[in-house]
C-alpha cells in the first residue's frame, strides 16, 4: 500500500491569488484525487514554480518578484513574436499560457502554501500533508538569470539546446547580488552544493516547505540526459577521471547537507541504469545512499513515454533499487506535462496504463528475504499546459493506479535480477565496459520481451537461504568480484537453483560453476533461449507466422571492437521489429502479467513451467503446447490456470459463484485430454475446490475434488491433475467456510 501520495503541479492553475480562489483551487484538486488520496499516511503537493531561480535568486524580501512558470515550452528562447505562426515548435519558442499572466511574489507563495495545507488538513484530517519545493537543473520551465547571465561557469554542457545544465560540482564566481544567504555576494570559488544549500536552507524554512525535489538528475553528475559523459565518451572509458569525479560529486551533497541539515530531499536522478551512470559519469550512487544524506532513492525515469524505451525504464527502476537508504522507494507516473502542450494519458499512451502496470509490477529483495514494490507515489502533474485540472483524466487514471497497487507483488517473481550495487558503485574502474555494456544488454532485452521484475542486490542475497529462489530464475551479471555472493550462487545452482550468468567472455571463465552462460554482444536471443530450456518461452510471430528476433554475436571480434559492435547494435534498438515489454510476477500466489505491446499486429506465443499460462478473460489458441496471444497495447492480467495441452482452444472465465459456500469461481473449459494445474488465492491455496460439474445454488457444502491433488513444490501450492478433458471450475471457499 502506499505511505505517501504526492500530487504535482505548477502555479498555472491559481489564475487569480486571492485567498477565495486559491482556496478554491485547493478544494477541487483534494476533491478529484479523493479516491487515491483517502487513507493515506501522508499526502503531499510538490510545486513547480520555477526552474529553481526563485531559490537562486531570494533575498528574504517576500515582497519581491520573481520569475514563474507562466510559459509553454522552453523558456529561455524567444517569444513567439506577432509575426510567426502559432504552431511554431515550443522548442524553438515560448509563449504565454495565458495573454497576461499575473505577477508572482513570496509572499503569495507563502499564502499558497499555507492554504495548501490548510485545505489539505480539512478533507484528510488523518493525514500528515506536507508540501514540496522544486528544483531544476535546466532553462526549460521559467527564465534563468542565474544559470545563464549572473552565473552561467554553474552549468556544463548542452542538454537542452545551446543551454547547459546545472553542475553539481561547479565552482562559482564571486558576485555583489543580496541573497538571503550571501547579503554581500557570493565569494568566488563557493561551491554551488554549499550555496544552494544554504540558500536552500533559508528559503524553505521562510516559505513553509517541508522538502526539496532536484529534478532531472541534479545531485548526481553534471550531463544527466546524456548516456556518454566524463568518463565514457563514447570510444573510451576514461578510469582515470573516475576518483576526482565521484569526489566531487559527493562533495556536493556533503555541503548541501552541512548547510541544509534537515529538509528531507526527494530525487529524480538521471534518465539511465546504475550501470551506466557510473560509467559514463562516476555517479557514487552506493556512497550516496549510505551517507546520511536522508534522501529518497531516485524513482522510474518518465522517458519511456517519450522515447517508447521501456526498457531503460524498468531497469533504471530496478538498479536503483537493489538497495536502497531506507524501507521505501518510489514510482511516478507521467500524467500531464506542464510545459510542452502534451497530456501523456491522451497523446503518450492514448489512454493506455501500460506505464502504471508494468513499473508497479517490480519489487526488490531487502536483506530479510521480504519483497517491496514501490510505497511512495508521484504524479507528474495533475494539471496540463494551460493550468486546467481535467476530471476525465483523473477519473480515467486512478482505477488503474489503485488496481495496480492492490495487484503490487507479494512474492518472489519468476525471474529476479541479481545486482552487484555496491561492487559496481564502488569500483576503480576495472569494471566499467562490463557495467555498461551490460546493462545497455539488459536494456535491450527488456525491450525485446525478457519478463524481468524483480531485483536483489549481490550483498542481500549473501544473506538469504537458497530455498528463498526455489521458484526464480535469477539473472546475474558475471563481471563483480564478492565471494560471498558468488559463494551463495553457487549453493543456490548446486541446490538445483537455476541462474543465468551474462557477461563479457573473460567474466564468464571466471565463474565456471554458475550454469548457464551467456554472451553480451547483442546476443538477446540466446538469453530467451536460456529461459526457455528452464520452461519459460516466449516468441513473438508476425502476422506472415515469421519468428522475429535475431542479433548477431561478436564473440569472435577483439574486446574492444566487441563492445562498439555491442554498442551499434543496443543503439539499433528493436530494429527487427516493435516487440512487447513485460514484468510477469506474483501476487496472492497467481501469476501477473503486466504488457506494453508495441505493435498490435503481433502474436505472443507463452508457455511456463507448468505449462501455457491461460490468462483470466481470455480464449486461447493452443499450438505445439504454446499459448497464443494477440494482446492490445496493455495488458494487466493474473494467471490461475496453467494447462499442458498440445493444440486446441481453452477458456478461462470469472463466473458468479451462486453459491453460499464459494466466494470466487473460475471456469476453464476446451480441455482435451490435459494436464492442469490450478493456483487458487493464497489464503485457501489448500483448501480449494475443483469441480467438473456446478455445484448446487442452494448447496451450502464443499464439494469433493474428485481426484485434484494438492502440491507443494518449487512452483508454489497448487492443485494438479492429469488427463482432464472438458469444463472444470477452481473454486474458492468464503474463509468463514473453511475449517
Amino acid at each position: 500500500m502506499f505511505k505517501s501520495v504526492t500530487l504535482e503541479m505548477s502555479l498555472k492553475p491559481f489564475f487569480e491569488t486571492s485567498d477565495a480562489y486559491i482556496r478554491s483551487v485547493c478544494d477541487r484538486v483534494f476533491e478529484q484525487w479523493r479516491p487515491l488520496l483517502v487513507g493515506r499516511e501522508k499526502i503531499s503537493v510538490m510545486l513547480w514554480t520555477s526552474e529553481g531561480g526563485e531559490i537562486l535568486d531570494y533575498t528574504g524580501e517576500l515582497d519581491r518578484e520573481f520569475e514563474w512558470a507562466y510559459w509553454l515550452g522552453h523558456s529561455n528562447m524567444p517569444e513567439l513574436s506577432k509575426g510567426e505562426p502559432p504552431a511554431t515548435s515550443l522548442h524553438e519558442r515560448k509563449q504565454k499560457y495565458v495573454k497576461e499572466p499575473h505577477k508572482m511574489t513570496y509572499r503569495i507563495l507563502k499564502n499558497i502554501i499555507n492554504i495548501i495545507k490548510d485545505e489539505g488538513r480539512r478533507f484528510f484530517p488523518d493525514s500528515r500533508i506536507t508540501v514540496g519545493a522544486t528544483f531544476d537543473i535546466g532553462p526549460e520551465f521559467a527564465i534563468a538569470d542565474f544559470k545563464y547571465h549572473r552565473h552561467p561557469e554553474a552549468c556544463s554542457g548542452t542538454g537542452c539546446g545551446v543551454y547547459g545544465l546545472v553542475d553539481c560540482t561547479s565552482l562559482l564566481h564571486a558576485d555583489n547580488y543580496p541573497y538571503a544567504a550571501y547579503p554581500n555576494g557570493i565569494p568566488e570559488g563557493t561551491p554551488m552544493g554549499r550555496f544552494f544549500g544554504k540558500q536552500a536552507n533559508i528559503f524553505l524554512s521562510d516559505m513553509g516547505f517541508d522538502y526539496i525535489w532536484l529534478s532531472n538528475g541534479m545531485g548526481f553528475c553534471y550531463e544527466p540526459w546524456n548516456e556518454l559523459g566524463k568518463i565514457y565518451d563514447g570510444q573510451d572509458f576514461h578510469a582515470e577521471k573516475l576518483a576526482d569525479t565521484k569526489e566531487k560529486v559527493f562533495l556536493f551533497w556533503k555541503y548541501f547537507r552541512e548547510e541544509c541539515p534537515s529538509f528531507p530531499i526527494q530525487t529524480r536522478g538521471t534518465n539511465y541504469s546504475v550501470g551506466i551512470d557510473y560509467a559514463s559519469d562516476g555517479v557514487p550512487l552506493y556512497d550516496i545512499y549510505n551517507g546520511n544524506f536522508n534522501i529518497t532513492p531516485p524513482p522510474n525515469s518518465p522517458w519511456a513515454a517519450i522515447n517508447d524505451d521501456m526498457g531503460i525504464e524498468i531497469l533504471g527502476q530496478l538498479t536503483r533499487n537493489a538497495e536502497i537508504p531506507e524501507s521505501d522507494y518510489m514510482f511516478r507516473y507521467y500524467l500531464h506535462d506542464i510545459w510542452w502542450a502534451n497530456s501523456p494519458w491522451y497523446d503518450r499512451y492514448e489512454g493506455s496504463p501500460h506505464d502504471i502496470y508494468v513499473p508497479m509490477a517490480l519489487s526488490r529483495i531487502d536483506e530479510g528475504g521480504r519483497v517491496h514494490s514501490a510505497s511512495l507515489f508521484h504524479i507528474l502533474s495533475i494539471d496540463n499546459s494551460r493550468g486546467q485540472l481535467p476530471d476525465a483524466c483523473a477519473r480515467e487514471a486512478i482505477p488503474h493506479i489503485l488496481k495496480a497497487e492492490k495487484d503490487a507483488p507479494d512474492d518472489i517473481s519468476p525471474l529476479v535480477l541479481v545486482y552487484p550495487f555496491r561492487e559496481y558503485t564502488t569500483n576503480s574502474g576495472d569494471l566499467l565496459s562490463e557495467m555498461y555494456f551490460g546493462d545497455r544488454f539488459l536494456q535491450n532485452a527488456l525491450n525485446r520481451g525478457l519478463p524481468l521484475s524483480a531485483v536483489v542486490s549481490t550483498d542481500n542475497i549473501s544473506k538469504h537461504s537458497p530455498e528463498l529462489y526455489k521458484k526464480s530464475i535469477l539473472l546475474v551479471p558475471a563481471a563483480f568480484e564478492n565471494k560471498a555472493a558468488w559463494d551463495k550462487l553457487s549453493e543456490i545452482s548446486k541446490n538445483g537453483g537455476r541462474i543465468i550468468a551474462y557477461g563479457g567472455k573473460d567474466a564468464l571463465d571466471r565463474i565456471d560453476y554458475i550454469c548457464e552462460k551467456v554472451d553480451i554482444y547483442g546476443d538477446v536471443d540466446a538469453l530467451m533461449d536460456s529461459l526457455d530450456r528452464y520452461g519459460y518461452t516466449l516468441r513473438f510471430v508476425d502476422r506472415d507466422g515469421n519468428l522475429i528476433g535475431g542479433s548477431a554475436t561478436s564473440s569472435d571480434k577483439t574486446k574492444k571492437d566487441a563492445l562498439r559492435q555491442s554498442e551499434r547494435l543496443f543503439a539499433s534498438g528493436n530494429r527487427m521489429g516493435k516487440l512487447p515489454s513485460m514484468a510477469i510476477h506474483r501476487h496472492n500466489n497467481a501469476t501477473v502479467f503486466s504488457i506494453y505491446n508495441r505493435d498490435n499486429t503481433l502474436e505472443t506465443q507463452v508457455k511456463l513451467p507448468l505449462g501455457a499460462p491461460i490468462l483470466d478473460g481470455y480464449d486461447v489458441h493452443l499450438e505445439n503446447g504454446l499459448a497464443t496471444y494477440r494482446f492490445g497495447r496493455y495488458e494487466h492480467r493474473e494467471c490461475r490456470v496453467f494447462v499442458k495441452q498440445n493444440t486446441g482452444k481453452v477458456s478461462v472465465r470469472e463466473c458468479p459463484p451462486v453459491n453460499g459456500y464459494f466466494r470466487r469461481k473460475i471456469r476453464i473449459s476446451g480441455l482435451e485430454d490435459a494436464e492442469v494445474c490450478l493456483f487458487p488465492e493464497s489464503y485457501c491455496s489448500e483448501s480449494g475446490a475443483v469441480v467438473a460439474t456446478l455445484p448446487n445454488a442452494l448447496d451450502d457444502a464443499p464439494v469433493e475434488q474428485d481426484g485434484w491433488e494438492v502440491i507443494c513444490d518449487e512452483h508454489g501450492k497448487y492443485m494438479h491433475k492429469a488427463h482432464v478433458s472438458g469444463t472444470v471450475y477452481l473454486c474458492m471457499p468464503h474463509k468463514n467456510k473453511m475449517k
